[in-house]
């Protein structure tokens, strides 16, 4: 169709600056106007497909920022599930670390073990066959039921007690043999591994108190240990020597 002049009428063709029947300037808003009128009419939607691919942009920026949000959420959450378990297992080692094995209820089963590791012990058991001699040379009572206290752990009621060795921890039975104010203590591992037993003498009163804290006891006699007819475990060595500890080891594990 044939575009007119707005202000008479008159045809006018495209480019035309002036009308050519009144001298009307035809200006660019009136060239717009036209231009959208003509648009409508002929149902020309290339303004709104132009629209679409900028709504689209914007579509796609919103996705973008919402996935680059997402990322350090999802990377934090991972962070801390990975700290969550980091102190579980922290915390597992940690108790496992200061819980004592129960080791035997029953005191008789604590000493025949103690007789099997202990190389002080098991020699001492073989005294029985000089123990009135034995008796005489040392002043003592061989029926004086106190002379070997198994040690019971004030806090837990047991006869294990925490004790540590060389920078290693070895949860251990304690038999405390008493004479002239002082003791000798008779340490045996409740596991066995390669240190056999420990024994210490010349221990004061205070360090009983100190490393095994102790409100009871099962006393046993010379005579009791003399009659316990207990060998020593194969492997176990002779004791080597440090200061006033002596420690025996389980060669077993070395061959």
């Amino acid at each position: 169709m044939n575009k007119k002049c707005p202000k008479c009428g008159y045809a006018i063709q495209d480019g035309d600056r002036f009308c050519i029947n009144c001298g009307y300037k035809i200006s660019q808003n009136n060239k717009e106007k036209l231009k959208s009128m003509k648009n409508e009419k002929t149902g020309d939607n290339s303004t709104k497909s132009k629209k679409q691919p900028i709504k689209r942009m914007k579509e796609l920026e919103a996705t973008s920022s919402d996935l680059h949000s997402k990322q350090p959420q999802e990377f934090w959450k991972k962070k801390s599930f990975l700290g969550i378990v980091v102190a579980i297992a922290l915390v597992v080692l940690v108790i496992r670390a200061n819980i004592l094995p129960k080791g035997y209820s029953n005191p008789n089963d604590v000493m025949e073990y103690c007789m099997r590791r202990n190389v002080m012990l098991n020699q001492f058991q073989k005294l029985g066959d000089y123990r009135d001699e034995f008796a005489d040379a040392f002043g003592t009572d061989n029926e004086d039921t106190d002379y070997h206290m198994l040690l019971q752990n004030k806090k837990t009621k047991r006869y294990v007690f925490k004790y540590s060795y060389d920078g290693e921890s070895i949860p251990s039975y304690v038999v405390a043999s008493k004479g002239h104010g002082v003791y000798s203590l008779n340490i045996t591992p409740v596991k066995k591994s390669h240190i056999a037993s420990i024994y210490k003498y010349d221990v004061t009163q205070e360090y009983m108190d100190k490393h095994f804290p102790s409100d009871s006891y099962v006393g046993y006699s010379n005579d009791d240990i003399f009659d316990m007819d207990v060998d020593l475990d194969n492997h176990i060595s002779k004791t080597s020597t440090s200061g006033k500890t002596w420690v025996s080891y389980d060669n077993s594990e070395d061959e």
